[in-house]
């Protein structure tokens, strides 16, 4: 078999993530540099450099000035007191305690 390289940007350094419950059938690559995944089950125009669409190729420069992903906000601390309900008049202006949705 070929040294496999990526389709998008022609990195030659592929990473197998998963193989295929049944043995041979399929691998999960991903590439070192743009880390793109692909299946090597799925056609060519998702496996192989020269049928790999031109208009979602890319260069070692366009994946450097990439703009980066934003980092997900840090987990807020929890509350030490229960949030209040929301609450609406029942019949003869009774408070019923159910949320406003």
């Amino acid at each position: 078999m070929a040294v496999p390289i990526c389709p998008r940007c022609a990195h030659d350094v592929i990473e197998s993530l998963f193989l295929s419950p049944v043995p041979g059938v399929w691998e999960v690559l991903q590439c070192g540099c743009c880390h793109y995944c692909w299946r090597t089950s799925e056609p060519p125009r998702r496996t192989q450099r020269d049928f790999y669409p031109d208009t979602f190729k890319m260069t070692a420069e366009e994946i450097g000035n990439a703009p980066s992903v934003p980092a997900v906000p840090p987990v807020r601390a929890a509350r030490s007191a229960p949030t209040p309900r929301l609450t609406h008049p029942g019949p003869a202006g009774q408070t019923t305690g159910d949320r406003h949705e």
